[in-house]
């Protein structure tokens, strides 16, 4: 096999496993999480919902408490709990307005 055949049969395991369809049938919705950062790590805003938060897009001005930001870099990775609930995680980085 492949990196790319690989690859795929590891997401189709995980997906198909007991670990992820604790409850098969069982339709929940997405939880995101999403977090806001600096470019050298420093957390601004962690933001956690049932149902999915709009991503934002790669230099973007979007707005954290009033201050306008750039989005820098977005990172986003996907996955289901135990119960089957979708677990999406969104990672933001956002440099200040010039």
């Amino acid at each position: 096999m492949d990196t790319q055949d690989d690859t795929f049969a590891a997401i189709i395991d995980r997906d198909q496993s007991e670990e992820c369809r604790a409850h098969p049938g069982v339709v929940l919705p997405a939880a995101h999480g999403m977090s806001f950062e600096t470019p050298d790590g420093n957390h601004l805003v962690q933001l956690d919902s049932i149902g999915m938060l709009p991503i934002p897009e790669q230099g973007e001005t979007i707005v954290l408490h009033d201050q306008p930001v750039i989005v820098d870099r977005i990172e986003t990775a996907y996955t289901r709990l135990e119960t089957g609930r979708p677990q999406i995680y969104t990672q933001v980085v956002v440099i200040p307005v010039q």
